[in-house]
């Protein structure tokens, strides 16, 4: 705890209370799929039908958000369906986000980098959304 405070101290972050901000988020299965393998409309009836809470576009890839007691019902019907996934997982995912720019999001991300590089760490969930040109920096 001692070396992690240090770390977030040192990249202007601060340590919270256990559970401190994890009202800011759901656990949710989580799975992306590449928009290569299936249409949008086949892939939403197989997640639907097998539970399945949302679907989103996201560029390249869709997404798909699941309660995490259907997450393997989920997982087997896109399997089924000859359906290969990028990720499949229970995750934590941001009920919000907050939108970052220049200084505050060079700086988030240097401490995300910072934190995810630990080797403690096992993962880290952000609600922090940052501009495709401003990560290109």
């Amino acid at each position: 705890v001692a070396e992690m405070r240090h770390l977030l101290s040192k990249n202007n972050g601060n340590l919270g209370e256990a559970g401190s901000v994890s009202w800011m988020f759901d656990r949710k299965g989580y799975f992306v799929v590449d928009k290569a393998q299936k249409s949008e409309e086949e892939l939403f009836e197989v997640a639907i039908e097998a539970g399945a809470e949302d679907l989103k576009d996201d560029e390249s890839n869709f997404e798909i958000f699941t309660d995490q007691e259907v997450f393997e019902g989920v997982k087997k019907a896109l399997l089924d369906g000859g359906i290969e996934t990028e990720v499949a997982e229970i995750s934590m995912i941001p009920q919000n986000f907050v939108k970052l720019e220049g200084a505050d999001a060079q700086q988030m991300l240097k401490l995300y980098e910072v934190i995810d590089d630990h080797d403690d760490v096992q993962n880290v969930y952000a609600n922090f959304d940052i501009d495709e040109s401003e990560l290109g920096e």
